[in-house]
């Protein structure tokens, strides 16, 4: 009897032991980002990573962080406590009120950037000389500063629909007709982009920069889904329904270095900077577009005189052309009175590691932590099955030093 006491002993504390540590891994995970219990996905951005931030309607920001207890979309009054959907991130999911009336779901997805690898980058050089220096030995060295930048061609895509039950088409008057439609125009969808390291230097630069350059409309096209989920493009239905900036073949995006702020021209930025000194303070860590949704609405009609009521949910697929600038700097030091050749580095090469997330997490710590706390919980779990046996002499051998700990004398 006391042996088996002692073993469903054991059994409660290893089992007690597994769920705590279960525990601890799963509440450190999530704080630390590596389970998604937060906003965040693993895409094969190449470049950019585009993060669907925030709506700008009638002068009230909302994004994941700010849920105004009222705003207005067009003129009527919403509040983001009765909202059915509000996800924001690499998708956006918005439905300012109830799911199955009012506005229907105003939803965006979007493909990676990714490099287009059939064009070559445009490549810069400069040297930039910062006078000389003297050595311990004496030895007097030329200090040069040698940039080398590429500008790669990307491309990126993103659809922005509509979606919902008839009830959120639109609103039916008394006698059948139409008395009001959703109406996502004037609304501002913030868009942040962080720059992400997509290619390798193989002479080591002592710095790297990545940043956007321009953003162009390449093609985009018109969609119609109905009622009974058909899909036609470039419906003439639609024209009237569907307005937007950017819409026409070659316009830009303008580039923010802050979200609401004034666009910047970061082309010519980077490139006034070529034969001197660069000033690293003009790459950032994140850049801000925006779309401006001058009229996004279903279409509506009504049968004159059945009243039947058809209706069908625009969509856009919007293609970009983007480029992005990388730019290397290396130290070079020349004897004094030599000549500095100017030699092109290596050109950087595309990193094509869809595991590269796995260096973030085994360079970071607590993510250690948190794996040393599982394969923890995957020995102890082992040893429960397997080797019952060695957790007991665990168990004594714990409780005795316990023991010895409180001053209490061994057995004799």
């Amino acid at each position: 009897m006391p042996r088996r006491r002692k073993q469903k002993s054991i059994g409660a504390l290893t089992i007690l032991l597994i769920g705590l540590l279960v525990l601890a891994f799963i509440i450190g995970a999530s704080w630390n980002g590596i389970l998604p219990f937060d906003i965040g996905y693993l895409t094969g951005s190449q470049s950019l990573e585009a993060y669907f931030h925030s709506l700008y309607t009638n002068g009230v920001w909302l994004s994941s962080e700010e849920r105004a207890e009222s705003f207005q979309i067009k003129d009527r009054d919403l509040n983001a406590s009765t909202a059915s959907d509000w996800f924001f991130g690499y998708e956006l999911n918005f439905d300012p009120d109830e799911a199955s009336d009012g506005f229907p779901n105003l939803l965006l997805t979007q493909q990676p950037f990714t490099v287009d690898t059939q064009v070559e980058p445009i490549h810069y050089a400069w040297m930039v000389d910062e006078g000389t220096t003297t050595l311990e030995n004496g030895t007097i060295l030329r200090k040069y500063f040698q940039f080398e930048m590429w500008r790669y061609r990307v491309e990126w895509a993103v659809n922005i629909w509509l979606s919902g039950p008839e009830a959120e088409s639109s609103d039916r008057a008394w006698h059948g007709g139409i008395s009001w439609e959703p109406d996502y125009g004037g609304v501002q969808i913030w868009i942040k982009l962080v720059p992400r390291r997509f290619v390798y230097f193989e002479d080591n630069p002592d710095e790297v920069y990545f940043a956007p350059a321009y953003i162009g409309l390449l093609t985009y096209q018109v969609a119609s889904i109905d009622q009974d989920n058909r899909v036609t493009y470039d419906d003439p239905d639609m024209t009237s329904c569907i307005d937007l900036i950017p819409k026409a073949i070659g316009e830009t995006l303008g580039i923010y270095y802050a979200r609401g702020g004034v666009p910047v021209d970061v082309e010519r930025e980077i490139l006034s900077y070529e034969g001197i000194e660069l000033d690293p303070s003009i790459f950032r860590e994140e850049y801000w577009i925006h779309f401006d949704l001058l009229t996004f609405k279903p279409w509506n009609h009504v049968d004159f005189w059945t009243k039947a009521h058809s209706y069908k949910w625009p969509s856009i697929n919007l293609k970009f052309v983007v480029y992005v600038f990388v730019v290397g700097k290396w130290t070079v030091y020349f004897t004094e009175g030599e000549v500095p050749e100017l030699r092109p580095h290596n050109p950087p090469s595309l990193i094509r590691d869809p595991w590269a997330w796995l260096t973030d997490i085994f360079n970071n710590p607590f993510s250690l932590f948190l794996i040393g706390l599982a394969l923890i919980v995957i020995l102890v779990v082992v040893l429960a099955i397997f080797a019952p046996g060695v957790l007991a002499v665990i168990s004594a051998l714990g409780h005795r030093a316990s023991k010895a700990v409180k001053g209490e004398k061994k057995p004799s």
